[in-house]
């Protein structure tokens, strides 16, 4: 098959999806294009080809088996091109929290397939729509994203790693204050901890408590920066998928989390992670103080969650991508 994936750029972030399925496409035999503006970001190894054009318009997508356009201003132009059968792939359900709400919106109403990426989404999507979707998920490279020695090893104090979002980028949902709300009520109940941080917008930021920005700009160093914490901690208030918590699990690293929608398909509160309500510091702050002074529970809860992650290869979610496309080739 012939895929195209318009896209306006591949940052890190949710952009893993479209770099991950579109390796491992081409590592099935597949021909993969990206096709993204000429001064557009690119942060991840890309083994498809990659084409630069002045902008994203029907002129600009070249002809394909399949269209996937993943962001709801390359729906449009996949879809006014006429080149190809569009799929429209779904990273996050845009009409929550873009301004061009009416746009975002209609760019799931075409006569398109949709694809979303968790069981949640999928519902979010047919909630918003009306219309259904099939759930292709995400997955973790166990051969990167796995154990290295704990820090606290070296240093015999615990630590706490979270990925710090810049709300001046957009990040508005990510609950950085209570993160910073859930530590400060931690030093209360275990005096002696620290954070490290990883700050993909590269700000400094003001906190209540001291912390360590930590570089990671290849995967390889965010494995790193994941095994070697005590606990990963993520706040978000609603994601579609969570990529962070599953890495963090296989890099045996015992994972904290609100329930954030995303990460229903792979959490299992109480045996692979541990899951509190968005914004609920109090219980945050108590689950953090339990696993910092309870080392069976912690050693159990990252054993588990790196076992459990395992299954969730990236691979298997190219099988499932290759097959629907197959099956829609068919119809």
């Amino acid at each position: 098959m012939k895929l195209v994936i318009p896209v306006l750029s591949l940052e890190t972030g949710g952009t893993r999806f479209i770099y991950q399925l579109a390796n491992e496409m081409v590592d099935k035999g597949h021909s993969v294009e990206i096709v993204l503006p000429e001064n557009a970001a690119v942060a991840w190894p890309l083994r498809a080809q990659i084409t630069r054009v002045k902008q994203l318009s029907p002129d600009t997508i070249p002809p394909a088996d399949f269209i996937l356009p993943n962001f709801y201003p390359t729906v449009f132009p996949a879809w006014e091109s006429k080149k190809g059968r569009v799929v429209r792939l779904s990273l996050g359900f845009e009409p929550l929290w873009v301004e061009e709400k009416e746009k975002a919106l209609a760019s799931y109403l075409i006569n398109a397939p949709i694809i979303a990426i968790s069981e949640w989404h999928r519902q979010l999507i047919l909630q918003g729509t009306g219309r259904n979707s099939i759930v292709i998920p995400g997955g973790v490279d166990s051969t990167v994203f796995r154990p290295y020695p704990k820090k606290s090893l070296s240093t015999g104090r615990l630590s706490i790693a979270y990925i710090l979002r810049s709300k001046e980028h957009g990040y508005t949902w990510k609950g950085s204050e209570d993160f910073w709300q859930a530590c400060q009520g931690l030093t209360q109940l275990v005096p002696a901890f620290d954070i490290q941080v990883v700050a993909p917008e590269g700000a400094n930021y003001q906190a209540p408590l001291p912390y360590e920005i930590v570089k990671a700009h290849a995967d390889s160093e965010m494995a790193r920066f994941y095994a070697q914490a005590d606990i990963f901690v993520s706040t978000s208030y609603f994601e579609a998928f969570s990529m962070p918590p599953l890495e963090a699990m296989a890099c045996g690293t015992a994972v904290v989390s609100t329930d954030n929608g995303g990460n229903r398909d792979y959490t299992k509160n109480g045996e692979n992670c541990f899951l509190v309500p968005p914004s609920d510091t109090q219980q945050l702050t108590l689950i953090l103080a339990h696993l910092l002074t309870q080392q069976n529970t912690r050693n159990q809860l990252a054993q588990v969650g790196r076992q459990f992650a395992q299954s969730w290869t990236w691979r298997h979610s190219a099988d499932k991508l290759e097959a629907y496309l197959l099956q829609l080739a068919r119809t």
